[in-house]
């Protein structure tokens, strides 16, 4: 079992990482992917191409938004656990969303997306080793660790499922 991180760097990390529950992460992500991808199977591509306000995402942006960051923090990871010494910078999350056009892409496309995403999550996790789990990096000009991105992942669709059951479904 992965250990949680004792200590989070950064404000903008514990955001997500407190909102994990107690467990072996790679089992709480495993679990993720099943819940989510069903949740949002049972949606319309109707549903799907609406916000719930003016000015916000539509839904498919939201999922492309989730994907693209966890395609980014794996990244991180992997860069941080082979001892990459470079700053890795910030993602501008409405740049990348404006610039997908999600709404161009199927729900189907954007579903199958995200499940493959957490699929190559789960296998990075599987090869880092206890040393490269606890090493820190620089990301945004802050340190963080290993094990504080893979449970931010986690933390970052529990935030983003919250808001779509309540705002989206």
């Amino acid at each position: 079992m992965r250990p949680r991180p004792l200590f989070i760097e950064n404000p903008e990390h514990e955001r997500y990482v407190s909102l994990v529950p107690e467990g072996d992460i790679e089992e709480i992500l495993r679990n993720q992917r099943t819940k989510t991808i069903t949740l949002l199977r049972s949606v319309s591509e109707e549903t799907a191409r609406k916000a719930y306000a003016p000015g916000k995402w539509t839904l498919k942006e939201v999922v492309g938004h989730m994907t693209d960051s966890e395609r980014v923090m794996s990244y991180r990871m992997l860069a941080i656990a082979r001892n990459e010494s470079a700053p890795l910078p910030a993602m501008e999350q409405d740049q990348y969303v404006s610039e997908a056009n999600f709404n161009k892409l199927s729900w189907e496309q954007l579903l199958t997306g995200l499940d493959a995403v957490r699929s190559n999550t789960l296998s990075l996790i599987s090869t880092i080793d206890d040393a490269a789990w606890v090493r820190n990096g620089t990301v945004m000009n802050s340190t963080v660790s290993v094990g504080t991105i893979a449970y931010g992942i986690a933390g970052h669709e529990l935030h983003h499922m919250k808001v779509i059951s309540d705002k989206y479904l």
